[in-house]
């Protein structure tokens, strides 16, 4: 690529973006000033640079150049190198060709595509919260550093600095701590690439859907021994709501150099700036949970509502291989994420007779959220009994500062509206907001882990590992200066255990078991003092298929989780997090299945089901009910893609349904009971190879427009029929054009 094409490239981010941050800005630089790069001065001397070979003990494998819709191994889960087979719990991993091939851009699409993973609208009816085996997702790991949600989660981070996401379902506390035991997800960043390289995309759809992004990678010396990566990406897109609409750009940089032929140093940056205008709350129903029957397009908030988000993430890794396959690794993520949201919405059930019982409210947020994660950890191979074994020691620490406001707008106090005639251009701008309360919740989590695989025999290794945390957070009220919670957990040991045994090169049976603890320093005794530790045990077994070399990945699983000390209250009436007792049993259990991967060079497949049960085993009010509603029993999600032969090479053709079982709703006063039946949504692609370097695709979603609600209003107090329900998106089509040099 020529020095005129690099600058062309990036002049027009600098001014659409506004002040870059400067460890991007210098990234930048670096890549598009030959000066800076120690004989990279033309296209033809780029030509000229030999070729290079990039040390795998600081890169992890890359699913860019594979092609495929699986990985033979994950990084997720284990700090030690395995392949999916010999990893004994259940790992999915999408891939940076799947994400392309089914337009995967944000987080919660490609979870919406992950096997065993339910999303569910928060109570704003507006953010994902992500939930495996009937347990919201509490930590989201970037490169293997564990930061807790409240950042990807709200955010949703944009998916072009990112090479795949691995998806690994029960307990992982081992090297994240405390936590929920559903699963964890990391996320896998791209990373420099030692030839240069060049991809970039044009997209346009439905609802003024527009998209570019551009992805550059290049060797910074003659040698190769500095690389640099820089992607970008500018998101603009309307909604099937009326007036709802997000406008989010994003850029990421990384460098990376081999300090000496054992030591890998990697530095990076990434910031995104998201503006938005949701339909917040969705919609309310009859009083007696019936369907109001509105358009999918309604909107019951008003233009001057946003959310906008801002996210700046520093990271950094030093790798050093010992001798002996010993290796070393310093890991740390810098992450602040800043939001405000000001806010009206509908809420009300709907009388029948009188169509009355809306009314209209609001409310505005600010967040400042900092977190820093640390990682170090030492991996490598030891000779005992005439076998080699494998261990892992290593340390994290995480720290969190969450600052968070809530406020009043002026003469909003609860307006009665007509859902069925509503304008929201009619609503006036009340103006800034009046804040009434200001919360800093500082929390610190840091502990010491270890695991041992050990070959006791040709087919059978046993996995044992351990982990002591500690824990410590303190919430103040900085309107008052009171501290309204101090908790500490001091020394708390979760061992875990695996199992794998080997039938033949292919199969492997495996199971596995894995401590759980969760802290529970939002709930309060009748003396004011914070409850225990929610404990329990998470158990798995299964076998797991490896074809072609592990071209194709094939897993069977079943599973339990089994919670207990939950919080259950213990008054009639809660005041503030008070009171409560550590009485509350849960259980989740259920199996799963899935294959991903090449069936023949040109037809890759994945598909995933998952059946979980979650009940309340003890609770005072809600024994023997279903623990999460919203889940549904039965969940199949597949997709496939198949390049056609002979005179029609140049077409590919992809196909996938999202397949589930219904879900319910239940609460309010009288009490409702609203559901949602099964429903499957059909999506398709269509693709075409213009030449080698360009293709062009059309995606379609829901290609049956199927209608159906994608979330219910919240069971409790307020119930399903005030607000809450949210439809399914309806059909849309993305055209997307390909560029790969």
């Amino acid at each position: 690529m020529s020095r005129s094409i690099r600058c062309f490239v990036r002049l027009p981010l600098l001014s659409r973006y506004g002040p870059m941050p400067l460890g991007v800005a210098a990234i930048a630089c670096g890549l598009a000033f030959p000066a800076l790069s120690q004989g990279i001065s033309s296209s033809n001397d780029v030509q000229a640079l030999p070729a290079v070979t990039v040390k795998g003990s600081a890169i992890d494998a890359s699913s860019e150049d594979t092609g495929s819709y699986t990985m033979q191994n994950a990084t997720v889960g284990s700090k030690m190198p395995a392949t999916l087979k010999e990893t004994p719990q259940s790992v999915s991993i999408i891939t940076r060709k799947r994400m392309d091939d089914q337009n995967l851009t944000t987080l919660d699409q490609v979870m919406g595509q992950a096997t065993g993973v339910t999303t569910d609208l928060s109570g704003t009816a507006v953010i994902p919260t992500f939930y495996i085996r009937g347990y919201p997702v509490e930590y989201f790991e970037y490169d293997g550093v564990p930061i807790q949600t409240g950042g990807a989660s709200w955010s949703q981070p944009d998916m072009i600095m990112f090479d795949r996401v691995e998806v690994l379902r029960g307990a992982a506390g081992l090297f994240n701590g405390a936590g929920q035991p559903g699963g964890v997800i990391n996320l896998v960043r791209k990373r420099p690439a030692a030839q240069q390289q060049f991809s970039g995309s044009l997209s346009a759809g439905s609802w003024d859907a527009y998209r570019g992004e551009f992805d550059y990678s290049t060797p910074l010396n003659q040698s190769g021994s500095v690389r640099g990566r820089l992607a970008a990406s500018y998101d603009d897109r309307g909604s099937h709501v009326d007036y709802a609409h997000s406008r989010q750009q994003s850029i990421y940089g990384i460098v990376e150099a081999d300090l000496t032929s054992r030591t890998t140093l990697s530095l990076g940056m990434n910031y995104s700036k998201r503006d938005w205008l949701p339909a917040m709350m969705g919609v309310p129903r009859y009083k007696d949970g019936g369907d109001l029957g509105l358009p999918r397009s309604t909107f019951l908030s008003t233009p001057w509502t946003h959310w906008n988000f801002e996210t700046t993430q520093v990271f950094a890794d030093l790798t050093h291989e010992f001798n002996d396959g010993w290796k070393l690794k310093l890991s740390a993520v810098s992450d602040h994420e800043t939001s405000d949201l000001k806010y009206a919405y509908v809420s009300g059930a709907v009388d029948r007779t009188t169509l009355k019982g809306p009314m209209l409210s609001g409310g505005a947020n600010a967040y400042d959220n900092k977190q820093l994660g640390l990682d170090a950890n030492l991996t490598g191979a030891f000779q005992a009994f005439g076998r080699r074994h494998e261990v892992v020691v290593g340390v994290n620490w995480y720290d969190r500062n969450a600052d968070s406001q809530g406020g009043q707008l002026a003469g909003f106090g609860g307006t009665p509206v007509d859902v069925f005639n509503f304008n929201p251009s009619s609503i006036p701008n009340p103006g800034d907001p009046r804040w009434t309360s200001d919360s800093r919740t500082d929390t610190t989590q840091y502990g010491v882990y270890g695991a041992l695989r050990l070959k006791l025999s040709d087919p059978l290794t046993l996995l044992l590992g351990g982990r002591v945390s500690w824990w410590d957070s303190t919430t103040q009220n900085r309107l008052t200066g009171a501290t309204t919670s101090d908790y500490k957990q001091n020394a708390r040991f979760t061992p875990y255990a695996g199992i794998v045994y080997d039938l033949n090169p292919t199969w492997a049976l495996y199971a596995s078991y894995a401590d759980i603890f969760r802290v529970q320093s939002n709930y309060l005794d009748s003396n004011g003092n914070g409850l225990p530790p929610v404990v329990g045990a998470n158990y798995e077994a299964g076998i797991k298929g490896a074809f072609y070399g592990g071209k194709l990945n094939t897993s069977f699983a079943v599973f339990r989780i089994e919670e207990t000390n939950r919080a259950i209250q213990t008054t009639p009436t809660v005041i503030g997090n008070c009171c409560y007792a550590a009485n509350g049993k849960v259980q989740s259990q259920g199996f799963e299945a899935e294959v991903s991967g090449e069936l023949t060079p040109a037809w890759q497949v994945t598909a995933g089901y998952t059946f979980n049960t979650a009940k309340y085993l003890k609770d005072a009010t809600s024994e023997g009910q279903p623990f999460r509603s919203f889940a549904p029993r039965h969940l199949f999600r597949f997709w496939t893609s198949y390049q056609l032969p002979g005179a029609w090479n140049a077409w590919s053709l992809g196909a996938g349904a999202d397949i589930q079982s219904g879900f319910y709703s239940v609460g309010g006063t009288p009490s409702v009971n609203v559901s949602q039946g099964g429903y499957a949504v059909v999506n398709a692609r269509i693709g075409y190879r213009i030449n080698k370097n360009m293709s062009l695709a059309l995606n379609v979603n829901n290609l049956f427009d199927r209608t159906y609600y994608a979330r219910l209003g919240s069971a409790g107090a307020f119930g399903p029929a005030n607000f809450g329900n949210v439809y399914g998106e309806p059909r849309s089509a993305m055209l997307t054009l390909r560029v790969k040099l």
